[in-house]
């Protein structure tokens, strides 16, 4: 992103003077904020929904102004925070199908593809039930296979941790880690300053349309007045390193070591 501005109607503009300019390398990236600081905006953008009203997005080589949405779609995949504005076939088999299906892929390739994103998400054995007949756990699951079944470039997840319990959460931080080894970017959008703290080395943090850190997450999380800026709690982990008087850490990992 280059000097990105943009603006909704009747609204004062989301990215002030002189824009948004960012650069997402392959890995997981967390971006934080607190609401309304830019993140679904920011997303939009990298998939075509939304247009600057100027500056530049470029995904993996693309100028996203001159390409269509479906073309867009190629490059993206994209899981909403909420799977039931994304959800609508009849079966969990043909949710995970239709991206791949309408890109044109071949019956083969589109099979391998789907079979694969479903185990990777814990989805076997469902293909056959209805996707509003899941949890929303579930659901959660169905869209981000839904999303990365497509083999885009780039993932992005909207609160993908949401109604996730310990052993879903170990599975989706396996799960970006292998997408990552794969050299694929992953855009995590969330509040789950645990989840960033565990599963993300790269952390962008917004703050009333502005870029405040662009980095690797523990240094963004040794400035808590930043953090505090941007209305986010640091992880459990951090907390409870500072109130040890331990070096700040932001991972379990990380804090056993220091221990």
């Amino acid at each position: 992103m280059r000097a990105v501005r943009f603006a909704y109607p009747g609204a004062g503009d989301i990215y002030p003077e002189p824009g948004i300019s960012l650069t997402l390398s392959s890995g997981v990236t967390a971006l934080v904020g607190e609401n309304g600081a830019g993140k679904t905006t920011l997303t939009k953008l990298l998939n075509g929904l939304l247009r600057p009203a100027s500056g530049s997005v470029i995904v993996a080589g693309q100028e996203v102004a001159d390409a269509s949405v479906a073309k867009m779609a190629r490059l993206v995949g994209y899981a909403f925070q909420n799977p039931d504005d994304q959800l609508f076939e009849r079966t969990v088999a043909a949710e995970v199908a239709f991206g791949p299906r309408v890109l044109g892929r071949p019956p083969e390739q589109r099979a391998t593809d789907v079979a694969r994103a479903m185990q990777l998400c814990g989805l076997a054995g469902r293909e056959h039930v209805h996707p509003h007949d899941l949890g929303l756990a579930e659901r959660k699951w169905v869209a981000i296979a839904s999303a990365l079944a497509t083999d885009a470039p780039v993932l992005v997840l909207d609160e993908p941790t949401l109604g996730q319990d310990f052993a879903s959460r170990h599975r989706l931080r396996t799960l970006v880690e292998r997408l990552a080894a794969e050299d694929r970017l992953v855009l995590v959008v969330t509040h789950d300053m645990d989840f960033v703290g565990e599963a993300c080395p790269t952390t962008v943090v917004l703050t009333h349309g502005t870029v405040r850190h662009a980095g690797p997450t523990d240094v963004g999380f040794k400035r808590p007045e930043m953090i505090r800026e941007a209305g986010l709690e640091p992880p459990h982990v951090t907390s409870l390193a500072r109130e040890l008087g331990l070096p700040p850490t932001v991972s379990a990992e990380g804090f056993l070591a220091e221990l």
